[in-house]
């Protein structure tokens, strides 16, 4: 006769998951090699976005100096004070779309909340939005997206059952 505990999925027990860690880097702290393993899967994205941010600040800064030599009124002036602005503007945008997917903001889209907090002003002096007065204003961006919970053929309608009393129904016209 099999042992009744054969069935039986390890780590689960009646009380809870007590041993279910906490966050993804709890697991990775129990085990070295699979920490080692992820550091180097991401290290070649972590230093692409390093890399990425050093250029973008370098640029920023090339800007600004050159357009304290230009000379007050010029076109090179005007473009380039153009040029920092919609730098700026990009800079705050990543900055906004960054924060709108973390856990706790729930931002469902993060480009139409984007909108309209440029188009409210819904950012403090520093540039931080301003999320308590976006939930408030356009609640409907923001929760956890669900989707579809049929598991049909991609669509809302619920799958179709092939039991018997189902296919008498159909033949019936039911």
């Amino acid at each position: 006769m099999p042992d009744e505990n054969q069935n039986q999925v390890p780590n689960q027990q009646d009380d809870g998951n007590k041993d279910a860690p906490a966050s993804f880097e709890a697991i990775l702290e129990k085990d070295p090699k699979l920490k080692e393993l992820y550091e180097q899967h991401t290290a070649g994205l972590l230093n692409t976005v390093k890399a990425t941010r050093d250029e973008r600040d370098g640029l920023k800064n090339q800007v600004k100096e050159l357009l304290t030599k230009s000379e007050k009124g010029s076109e090179n002036e005007k473009a380039l004070t153009e040029t920092l602005l919609k730098l700026e503007a990009t800079e705050r945008r990543a900055t906004f779309v960054e924060e709108a997917v973390k856990p706790g903001i729930d931002c469902r889209n993060p480009k139409a909340a984007y909108a309209y907090a440029v188009t409210v002003d819904a950012f403090d002096k520093r540039g931080n939005p301003d999320w308590s007065l976006l939930k408030k204003e356009i609640p409907e961006l923001f929760g956890k997206s669900s989707p579809p919970a049929h598991g049909g053929s991609g669509t809302d309608s619920p799958p179709e059952t092939n039991d018997i009393n189902s296919m008498i129904r159909r033949a019936a016209g039911r």
